[in-house]
């Protein structure tokens, strides 16, 4: 299966302001068709329309902050914030509003809205009124408008109506219904708090009471009169038992220290200081010193010895008896404070854990003591709220205030002609260009050689204008054949130029042999083959112009020959030479298509046709070959791979892009080698989209009385293409110009 092949479509070529101006000239019938409906149509708008008055009155919305409990808002957001006035703004427009404005006016018995209830039949149902206060309701909020003054607290609010007295008073009338349905808002909103107050506080009361009550409980069942005293009372023991632990502990230290030394036998001063010891140890210091002095004189067994032996005895006996107490003393002393510091240890654990379980006491104490002053604060505080609303509900104060009320208009507001025929204007040139610029967007045709070279990427050689004759004719003489009777037309220079491209279009020798094509038919490419053949004839002595369309040829009529015998009768053998025949353009011969084949794919590609080519190449200089179009038929494609060059006829504003880029691939398919385009048919009257473009930039120099000086500029911009050409081919081989 063949693949279809794909394309690569570049954007649009940016384009000049001139440009623009000529796509606004060539199609200002359609722009000046949209600026004139516009602008007539708000004009007999404007001076058809009903007069509509506006009245305006200005509110002054202050801020508001009402409270419940104090130190804290109703509303947790600033009453002075975007959200409160835009709350504001609604109300305005609100429908329960409107309906007290209607209900004040009795505009369902007004003219202007009694139509709303006329069609309600006599005996309406109630649902059929409500449609039709509601539909009066819409029909008043549609004419309302409301509008804050910008950093200020200040709203205008309008109302239009064809009544200019009608309008005033009932947008005073809205303006006050509004005041008094923020009073009533605020007046339901006190009486709402002071219902909510009132259960609030009853539930208060109820806790109080409660509260109390499990706290003188808790008091009963502890035998607590005044905690904070009993907590004093207890700290205070506690204290006196440390400080007598550490006395009794002092002592003990003290009376353990003198057992210790009295139990190791050292002096105390309880024995040193005891008088009893005293004399009982100076008695048996004399004894001894007695003994001392008889034992010079007696023996050991002498009856004095003996005494005195039994007198330091007795009295040694009454000195460790004495001892003994002593130290039994000391004994009971240590003991006692031992005693006493165990006790005072137990007393003091004791006491601790009294401070402890009256601590957990104190724990719940407090807990039910807080509960009772919390809510006890509470309802105190709902109470004075309670009073203090009660108090104000009625107070007829509120925050809007009427700044300046609306008076009866003067002049309507409505139509504004001068504006709405101005901005009309403008918006007919604004929609009209931009109509015009969107046909030519989505216009996929070729109109300057700029987009040709974009998409096809080919250069373009010529730019060839309309022709008019081509349509009117010109007595006898044939209107296409224009270079031969015309010289000086502008399309005959415009050939002219394409003579002097394709001579310049390859380096070294210009293709002899010439293939001329387009897309689609109805291109003008025998036109274009018959006057550049007329023009190649101008500056070369042997041109053969060869009608190779065997489907639909035309060269014979343009120059006015017979169409047989001709190339048709040479490619199926009917004759042998060449049918050239000579026209009444000097230099030029033509072969004719001839009668038409059935096959003529077949005869263009054979290699007869190849013979007919090499014999007019070995007579003829250059060889130009008018074929059929590229999508109709293969035939031009055939014919692409026996010529030297081809030459690619776009007819402007006629051929689509895509189409004409699907003929290029066909040539490319084939290896042809495509000079370039030739775009075709070119409008350029003063007045079209080309003549700015094209008239002023290549062939101005017909406007000039001075012929020699036309034909110098002639010779200039022919130069100056051909140079263009050249630098072109120069870039192509590696020589950089």
């Amino acid at each position: 299966m063949e693949e279809t092949p794909t394309f690569d479509y570049p954007s649009s070529p940016a384009r000049s302001l001139q440009e623009y101006l000529g796509i606004l000239l060539k199609r200002r019938w359609t722009a000046l068709s949209v600026f004139i409906t516009l602008v007539v149509t708000v004009i007999l708008y404007s001076f058809t329309a009903t007069p509509i008055y506006q009245a305006t009155t200005q509110l002054l919305i202050e801020p508001e902050r009402p409270r419940i409990l104090e130190g804290q808002e109703v509303i947790p957001v600033s009453s002075g914030s975007a959200e409160f006035y835009q709350t504001q703004y609604k109300l305005l427009e609100s429908r329960a509003l409107a309906r007290k404005v209607v209900d004040k006016l009795h505009l369902e018995n007004h003219p202007a809205y009694r139509e709303i209830f006329a069609s309600l039949p006599k005996d309406a149902e109630p649902a059929q009124i409500q449609q039709a206060q509601e539909r009066l309701i819409s029909a008043l909020l549609a004419s309302l408008e409301v509008t804050p003054v910008r950093n200020s607290s200040l709203v205008e609010v309008s109302f239009n109506d064809p009544d200019p007295q009608l309008a005033a008073r009932l947008v005073n009338t809205l303006a006050q219904a509004y005041i008094e349905q923020s009073l009533e808002l605020r007046f339901a909103a006190a009486q709402e708090t002071a219902i909510w107050l009132q259960k609030k506080i009853n539930e208060a009361r109820q806790k109080l009471e409660d509260s109390e009550s499990k706290l003188n409980q808790y008091k009963r069942i502890h035998n607590i009169v005044t905690w904070e005293d009993k907590e004093s009372i207890t700290a205070q023991k506690l204290g006196q038992l440390n400080q007598n632990l550490v006395e009794a502990q002092t002592k003990r230290l003290e009376v353990e220290t003198r057992y210790n030394q009295v139990s190791q036998g050292q002096p105390i001063s309880e024995v040193l200081d005891n008088p009893v010891i005293q004399a009982l140890k100076a008695q048996e210091a004399a004894i001894i010193a007695q003994q001392s002095e008889m034992a010079l004189k007696f023996g050991p067994k002498h009856p004095k010895m003996i005494q005195l032996a039994s007198e330091l005895a007795a009295i040694r006996g009454k000195l460790a008896a004495e001892m003994s107490t002593v130290v039994q003393a000391i004994k009971n002393q240590y003991q006692m404070a031992v005693a006493q510091e165990d006790n005072l240890k137990a007393a003091l654990e004791a006491q601790k854990h009294q401070i402890q379980e009256l601590g957990d006491k104190a724990v719940q104490y407090r807990v039910l003591l807080r509960d009772v002053e919390t809510n006890r604060a509470l309802y105190e505080n709902l109470l004075k709220t309670l009073k203090e609303t009660t108090a104000t509900q009625n107070i007829p104060a509120t925050n809007i205030k009427i700044v300046y009320p609306a008076a009866v208009p003067s002049r309507p507001v409505k139509p504004r002609k001068t504006r709405n025929t101005m901005l009309a204007a403008i918006m007919g040139l604004v929609l009209g260009a931009g109509l015009a610029f969107t046909l030519e967007r989505l216009d996929n045709t070729f109109k300057t050689p700029q987009e040709i070279e974009a998409w096809l990427e080919i250069p373009n050689l010529a730019l060839i204008p309309h022709l008019e004759g081509a349509e009117k004719g010109n007595g006898h003489q044939a209107p296409q054949l224009v270079i031969h009777h015309q010289p000086r037309h502008l399309v005959s220079e415009a050939y002219r130029g394409l003579r002097t491209n394709i001579q310049f279009s390859a380096p070294g020798q210009s293709p002899r042999t010439l293939l001329i094509t387009s897309a689609l038919p109805l291109e003008g490419k025998s036109v274009t083959a018959v006057n550049l053949a007329s023009a190649m004839a101008q500056a070369e002595p042997q041109v053969l112009l060869v009608d190779s369309d065997l489907r639909r040829p035309t060269v014979h009529h343009y120059l006015e020959i017979d169409k047989e015998p001709g190339l048709s009768n040479f490619l199926v053998g009917d004759i042998d030479s060449l049918p050239v025949v000579e026209t009444q353009v000097p230099h030029l011969f033509v072969v004719p298509a001839g009668p038409t084949p059935p096959n003529p794919s077949e005869l263009l590609g054979s290699e007869r046709m190849r013979e007919f080519l090499r014999r007019a190449g070995e007579r003829f200089g250059r060889i130009i070959l008018d074929s059929p179009p590229l999508t109709s038929v293969t035939d031009a494609a055939i014919l692409a791979t026996l010529a030297e060059g081809t030459l690619f006829v776009v007819k402007a504003e006629t051929v689509p892009r895509r189409t004409a880029q699907a003929a290029r691939e066909q040539l490319h398919s084939v290896q042809a080698h495509i000079l370039g385009a030739i775009l075709n048919d070119v409008p350029v009257q003063r007045d079209g989209y080309y003549y700015q473009y094209y008239y002023q930039r290549y062939y101005n120099y017909y406007t000039s009385e001075d012929g020699s000086r036309s034909r110098r500029h002639s010779q200039r911009a022919a130069l100056s293409t051909t140079q263009r050409l050249l630098n072109r081919l120069k870039k192509q081989i590696g020589l950089h110009p």
